[in-house]
Formats: C-alpha cells, sequence, structure tokens
C-alpha cells in the first residue's frame, strides 16, 4: 500500500495543490468540505472536533465558506439555536470535480497497466472494501460506487 500510495500522491498533491492555490482554497477548507460531506448535517462544534479545530477557528472558517457558497447553514428543527452546516450545491460539486482530479492521477499511473492485471486488481480492492464497510459504524450509509468510481 505505501508503495501504490507513493506512486499517485506525488500525482494527485501537485494537481491538487495547483487548483486550491488558483481558487484560494486552503488545507483545513478542503478538509472541512470533506469533513462535512461525510457527517451532515453536523454542527460548528462536532466539525471542530472532527477538524482537531479550535471553535473560533472553525467559526471563522465555516463563515468564509458559507460567503463562498460552498456550505450551507441550516437551522436544527430539534433545537432552533443551533445551527447545523452541510455542503451546499456548490459544495458538491466542487468536491466532484476534486475527486476527478485525483482518479485522473490514477489514470495516469495505472494507465499503462493491463486490463487484465486491472480487472484483478478490482476484484481485490472490492472485497477489501467490503470488508472496511462492514465494520464501519457508516456502513450502512455507505452507498453503492457509481460506475465511473469503479476501476
Amino acid at each position: 500500500m505505501r508503495q501504490l500510495h507513493r506512486l499517485v500522491s506525488d500525482q494527485i498533491m501537485g494537481r491538487l495543490q495547483s487548483e486550491m492555490q488558483d481558487e484560494d482554497v486552503g488545507f483545513t477548507q478542503m478538509t472541512a468540505l470533506y469533513k462535512l460531506r461525510a457527517f451532515a448535517p453536523i454542527s460548528v462544534t462536532a466539525l471542530a472536533e472532527h477538524l482537531g479545530v479550535s471553535l473560533p477557528a472553525t467559526s471563522q472558517l465555516v463563515q468564509e465558506l458559507v460567503g463562498r457558497g460552498l456550505t450551507e447553514r441550516r437551522e436544527n428543527p430539534l433545537d432552533r439555536r443551533e445551527k447545523l452546516l452541510a455542503l451546499s450545491d456548490k459544495g458538491q460539486q466542487f468536491l466532484s470535480v476534486k475527486e476527478k482530479t485525483m482518479i485522473s492521477a490514477y489514470s495516469e499511473v495505472f494507465g499503462r497497466v493491463r486490463p487484465e492485471t486491472l480487472a484483478r486488481a478490482e476484484t481485490a480492492i472490492n472485497a477489501l472494501l467490503d470488508e472496511v464497510y462492514q465494520f464501519s459504524p457508516r456502513s450502512a450509509q455507505q452507498p453503492p460506487a457509481p460506475p465511473e468510481e469503479q476501476l
């Protein structure tokens, strides 16, 4: 896994860094967007805990993301004093573009691998993912991968 990660991470990080600089998005902001996608709706306090960042810093980060239209703040129907966060449609689209960047990096690295080798790898990776999701606390919420996300 380490060797595979090293092969792909150079491609991914180089591409993402360039895109993030062009769009003026920081690493913590990007991480927050992925956390929102995984755990939304979520409170600012819970997001701060997931990020390992102070509540004031997270509040400022959220304000920036809301201002850019990447996230939405909604009233918690169970506690009207609390605001819940979720990705906006623009935020979902933003992450979709980033994932396409990552997938293209994998395609570049593995583009010359024989189809039969890729098919065997896909079978093994799908078995691995099935086991990981089986023991994941969020496994019941794990949707099947769309065809474009499969190997």
